[in-house]
């Protein structure tokens, strides 16, 4: 080595020069306190390359504060919130790196973060959202040279101005005034809290949509505060027990979007995938599945649809499209009007829990043939029956008598329906539809037959595309790439996920019930689609939801109206389902383009049997009409005042010859 000696110094100085330049290059970068700090635009393309939204910082509201102006409990609580130690540790927090780096070997991937807020504020405001070792090198680096620079009063400074809190607030200030109407240093320990919790997740913590996890967030908050001495444990408790909620004055933002709840959506999935540090920098363009020409349709028809529903109580409305064969969402309407405080606008409808009603019954059907328990000419009780203590009863409190499954389910009769989770077994059903999207709760009680349980029309709709794409799963998906601001991919959406729930042959045979719905109820349809409506009951014979679901193998759509108020609260209705039919989706369905009018092909696997036109899967052809089977024991029925659904008709079906079984196509 001493031979060598010449080179090997040679290579230090090379390395050491190297460095210097880097670290000098590195720290060209770094912010200056005294001037406004602004994150990067966040592009959201449509599927053709159109502008949906332009989330720009320069089009939100941000306040510049000094720290003496954010007043005493904001900095308390973002500190609580986010870096606990940030005054007595220096731009790394060590153990909490250490503890970060070894549960991203243990797992394989880089997840953890450990991070202060110098290396937060390095992360929005100077890095890409990339995840990998020479980055995090680099923030390190950043965060060093930053805080050799600058006071940790002036990081925390920067910090507090530029973040993002969501709702369009960047910075404390703004976000004081836009969510709770007042200046920064006027805002209660309780208050302050709960504003520093939303800055992990602005998106997943938005108290319009997620109320109840932005309040837990807003303990934890109080809890570090009496950890950092900000707070006493009792004036931590009084802070918890403060109504945050009824002080809530949000401010919509100005932001310009074609599609705001579809966006507030993405976002979550971008803080999911990225962490909320690369939404809070932006400079980020993301390729979505999303339609605006498709979107705009869904919009006027939601308007026009609440506006024609409006002798009914209804007041907002909502819609989801998407392609079944490759799952990409088309179209998200959230609610009538974004912008309209008095109905709760902001709150996204599509990802709301609500009663499905008789749009739930599909799924039942659709289990019990599959499993070959009923066919579609099985002879169905539609009289008032006592199901071990639960009866289940139609709006019109009129017997049809023996009828066939076929029948049951085109005119919606509830007691046949209950008929059939009973024989499958309801264990059975749920297992069914959660196989093809349900991912809610399902009570197991006979009342979950006919819609009694709460799902959400984003897994109403993922649920339907499996009836659409003939039996094949494949997950809903809303943007397929992601560039950074020097257009490089940082994301690339892996192939469909598909998954075979049900064979051709057995989502058919709800088909061919259902393409018959639009005529047998006057939707006044310009195209064929299968379709079936829901209206739920809350136990009193008033009306909170009316849906429409509709498919045909180039869309599925979901709709709903209700009356709501801000809060998640809401009144009732008078329309049910099949108004909706014949007013929003007729609309939406009549407007869509010409090429959507694709229709099945009746697929191997069924026969007609019987003497007969009607069709069965093979292997029950000898299950000719028959008798009502026997019901198998079920488990006791669900005990829900709210869970008896009225069905959708609303005139009384007369009992008249089914149309033919394979219609021409209107």
């Amino acid at each position: 080595m001493w031979r060598r000696r010449i080179p090997i110094a040679a290579v230090i100085a090379v390395v050491f020069a190297l460095s210097t330049a880097y670290v000098a290059w590195a720290l060209k970068d770094l912010p200056n306190p005294n001037s406004g700090l602004a994150a990067g635009d966040i592009i959201f393309l449509d599927r053709n390359g159109q502008v949906i939204e332009d989330y720009s910082p320069a089009g939100h509201y941000h306040v510049n504060l000094t720290l003496d102006q954010m007043g005493k409990y904001p900095p308390a609580a973002v500190i609580a919130a986010e870096d606990r130690n940030f005054y007595h540790h220096g731009a790394v927090d060590v153990p909490s790196t250490a503890r970060a780096v070894w549960v991203d070997l243990t797992s394989r991937g880089l997840n953890q973060g450990g991070s202060t807020i110098t290396q937060q504020l390095v992360k929005i405001q100077l890095l890409t959202p990339e995840k990998s070792v020479p980055r995090k090198v680099h923030e390190l680096v950043l965060a060093i040279g930053l805080e050799q620079r600058f006071s940790k009063d002036q990081i925390l400074t920067m910090y507090l101005n530029r973040v993002y809190f969501g709702h369009g607030a960047y910075g404390i200030g703004a976000a004081a005034r836009t969510y709770f109407n007042k200046d920064a240093k006027d805002l209660s320990a309780a208050q302050a809290a709960f504003l520093a919790g939303l800055i992990q997740a602005p998106s997943a913590y938005d108290p319009v949509l997620h109320y109840g996890a932005a309040k837990s967030r807003q303990e934890y908050v109080l809890r570090g505060m009496v950890t950092t001495g900000a707070l006493s444990q009792s004036e931590a408790e009084n802070a918890a027990a403060e109504d945050v909620q009824k002080s809530l004055h949000i401010q919509v933002s100005a932001r310009q979007s074609k599609a705001p709840h579809f966006v507030d959506y993405v976002l979550t999935q971008l803080e999911s995938l990225f962490g909320s540090a690369a939404v809070q920098q932006g400079g980020l363009v993301v390729h979505t599945t999303l339609d605006l020409n498709l979107q705009s349709l869904a919009q006027q028809a939601v308007v026009q649809g609440v506006r024609d529903l409006h002798w009914a109580n209804v007041n907002n409305g909502a819609l989801l499209a998407a392609d079944p064969r490759s799952g990409e969402v088309l179209a998200w309407v959230g609610s009538a009007d974004y912008s309209n405080d008095s109905i709760g606008g902001q709150f996204d409808v599509v990802t709301a829990e609500r009663q499905p009603g008789s749009s739930f019954k599909p799924y039942v059907y659709e289990a019990a043939l599959r499993d070959h328990k009923i066919t579609l000419a099985t002879v169905l009780k539609d009289e008032l029956t006592d199901f071990s203590g639960y009866k289940p009863h139609d709006f019109d409190n009129v017997s049809m008598g023996m009828i066939p499954a076929r029948r049951a389910l085109l005119f919606s009769r509830n007691i046949p329906a209950v008929e059939v989770g009973q024989m499958e077994g309801m264990d059975n059903v749920i297992d069914l539809a959660h196989q093809m999207g349900i991912k809610s709760k399902l009570d197991p009680g006979l009342a979950t037959a006919i819609g009694g349980s709460d799902v959400t029309m984003l897994e109403h709709v993922q649920g339907y595309q499996v009836f659409a794409n003939q039996g094949e799963r494949v997950n809903l998906s809303w943007f397929n790439s992601v560039d950074d601001g020097q257009g490089n991919v940082v994301y690339q959406r892996p192939g469909s996920d598909t998954s075979d729930v049900l064979t051709p042959a057995q989502s058919y045979l709800i088909t061919d019930v259902l393409k018959h719905y639009q005529n047998q109820w006057g939707f006044g349809w310009n195209r064929q689609m299968a379709s079936k409506t829901g209206t739920s009951d809350n136990g009193h014979g008033q009306i909170p939801d009316s849906w429409v679901m509709a498919y045909n193998p180039d869309i599925v759509i979901g709709t709903w109206v209700g009356n709501t108020a801000p809060n998640g609260g809401g009144g009732h209705i008078l329309a049910f389902g099949e108004s909706v039919g014949s007013s929003l989706l007729r609309y939406f369905v009549n407007g869509l383009p010409n090429k959507m009018r694709d229709w099945y092909s009746q697929p191997n696997g069924l026969v007609h049997a019987c003497g007969g036109s009607e069709l069965f899967l093979v292997g029950t052809e000898n299950m000719c009409a028959s008798p009502t089977p026997s019901p198998s024991p079920s488990g006791s029925p669900s005990s829900r005042p709210s869970i008896a659904p009225l069905p959708s008709p609303s005139p009384i079906p007369s009992p008249s010859p089914l149309p033919s079984p394979q219609p021409t196509p209107a």
